[in-house]
């Protein structure tokens, strides 16, 4: 688990510090203030800076993988904890015209061949990442057939029942297509009648399951999941990230999904929640620079009592 993160030229980062993570941290800023970068930024990390990683981020935002300039990267770049213990590096070197690129895993040197050649190390800390869209009901059931091997299926009906305490059973048919049971009806009925919250809450705690020991990000929580149950979500996610060792990154635009959170990270006394602000800075010197705020458990609640505006 990471208990700081420093990012260095990376996308819109110029020097980003934050200083102290959580257990779970909520982000919230402005728009274009670099919230969706930093999940990305952990995602990479999670992946030793892979190659592939890098694609998969530009593929996500419709961009062009460029293998000269590794092109979301700016020059040196960093993306580790403030101590340095674990962290990533790309360094570029510049040689007739040509751009070699070297990565550095806690002080170990990979080469450019490396790079571009994808000959890492395996052992990559496992990662989940959650977008802001439902993902296709034939990854859906890929992370399914996991659980079902494993047994652990009673956590997704447990999960569902936040929006139907009816539901008794979740499955796949042979096409792929996510169906419910509910109690006392005959047939089971595809999830995606029962609203986008019920695919959405689906694929969260999917998801969550599959980032056992590592990282989870979400891409604007509050997509599909209507205010009412917000609290209930962030209380499974707090208790799942305990019990399985989970590091949670997830961002919002919302308010409500704000006073959930800081009500849910208040109340548990096991887990650590950090509310986590991006903005840029106002002093002419800093030139527009990204910042991160952090508020713990003292300054939630002043926030939940006062009703301040962190967003």
């Amino acid at each position: 688990m990471l208990d700081s993160l420093h990012i260095k030229n990376f996308r819109c980062f110029e020097d980003l510090t934050i200083p102290s993570l959580g257990r779970v941290n909520l982000i919230v800023g402005k728009n274009n203030s670099g919230k969706s970068t930093l999940l990305e930024a952990i995602a990479l990390f999670s992946q030793h800076g892979h190659s592939q990683a890098l694609k998969d981020i530009a593929k996500m935002r419709g961009e062009v993988f460029s293998k000269k300039t590794l092109s979301i990267l700016e020059g040196d770049s960093y993306i580790g904890d403030s101590s340095k213990k674990n962290h990533i590096q790309y360094k570029h070197h510049s040689q007739n015209g040509r751009v070699d690129v070297s990565v550095v895993i806690n002080d170990k040197n990979l080469t450019e061949k490396h790079v571009h050649e994808q000959l890492f190390p395996e052992d990559n800390h496992t990662f989940s990442f959650i977008k802001t869209t439902i993902y296709p009901e034939k990854e859906l059931a890929k992370a399914w057939d996991k659980i079902r091997i494993q047994k652990k299926d009673q956590l997704l009906k447990n999960a569902l029942q936040i929006i139907d305490k009816n539901i008794d059973d979740v499955f796949y048919t042979t096409n792929q297509v996510t169906m419910v049971s509910v109690a006392g009806e005959e047939e089971a009925r595809s999830i995606k009648s029962m609203g986008e919250g019920m695919s959405r809450l689906l694929q969260i705690f999917l998801y969550a399951y599959q980032a056992k020991g590592g990282y989870l990000m979400i891409d604007e929580f509050e997509n599909g999941l209507h205010y009412s149950i917000q609290e209930d979500v962030w209380e499974k996610l707090f208790k799942l990230a305990k019990e399985l060792d989970i590091q949670v990154f997830a961002t919002t635009h919302s308010e409500d999904t704000v006073k959930a959170f800081c009500k849910v990270s208040l109340a548990d006394e096991e887990v650590d929640g950090k509310l986590i602000s991006l903005g840029r800075s106002a002093a002419i010197a800093d030139n527009g620079k990204i910042l991160a705020d952090v508020y713990d458990e003292k300054t939630l609640v002043w926030i939940v009592q006062s009703g301040m505006e962190v967003r």
